[in-house]
């Protein structure tokens, strides 16, 4: 299981001050971002002899983010119209537009960023993509993730215990539940979910949360038909 490449598009260098991204990203051209990126699963594929599961970074793209990741979720001001024909141009053509299956990426990772102006009203700004169903589902309704999607294409939340969703759950740092936040990434789209180093308010340590999630999740499968059809599916 390999996270990346990073499919980020930045729109200027000064986006990469106070970031993460770095060298990690291939740069600012959405053409040179698609080929490289292109070329860099096919390889990851191609050297493993089709034993990696390669899983593109940070889905929809936090290229136009307007602060780093690790701190309050961060904010991209565009319409989905914009983001088709910029942000997402890379990740369309390493799912539903990819030339081979050796270019095709299993998974996607699903990034903790909010859009403002999502659906081409400014004054509204979604949650965390990673949490937000609608949103989500309105982006992967695109016939590009569609196909790509009933094809087995993986949705993986970003790290659940991360600084962002503790922020964004939690701002008083005091009734951070992860059972709850692994329920919504889960009911938003996700089919795995990165845990990370996730610890509740009330538990002493990540094992014990972990366990305590799982026990949650398997007593809502048996009282809730509509979380079971999730899970089954």
């Amino acid at each position: 299981l390999f996270f990346g490449p990073s499919l980020d598009i930045l729109e200027s260098p000064e986006a990469l001050q106070g970031t993460t991204l770095g060298s990690s990203v291939f740069g600012g051209d959405p053409y040179w971002v698609t080929e490289m990126g292109r070329a860099y699963i096919g390889g990851l594929h191609d050297g493993s002899g089709g034993r990696l599961v390669v899983v593109a970074t940070h889905f929809p793209g936090r290229g136009s983010a307007d602060r780093p990741a690790g701190e309050e979720p961060a904010t991209v001001r565009k319409s989905l119209e914009a983001l088709k024909q910029f942000d997402l141009a890379p990740f369309f053509a390493v799912t539903g537009n990819a030339v081979s299956p050796q270019s095709t990426v299993d998974g996607l990772l699903v990034s903790h960023i909010r859009y403002q102006g999502f659906q081409g009203n400014i004054r509204s700004t979604t949650r965390p993509v990673s949490f937000d169903p609608q949103a989500l589902s309105q982006i992967m309704s695109l016939p590009e993730f569609a196909t790509w999607r009933e094809n087995g294409g993986l949705m993986i939340s970003d790290d659940l215990g991360s600084q962002t969703v503790r922020r964004f759950y939690d701002p008083g740092g005091q009734t951070f539940s992860a059972r709850l936040i692994a329920r919504d990434a889960f009911l938003a789209g996700n089919d795995l979910l990165n845990l990370g180093n996730i610890v509740s308010s009330d538990a002493p340590d990540n094992y014990t949360t972990v366990v305590r999630a799982l026990e949650f999740f398997v007593q809502k499968y048996r009282e809730d038909s509509a979380f079971a059809l999730r899970v089954d599916e």
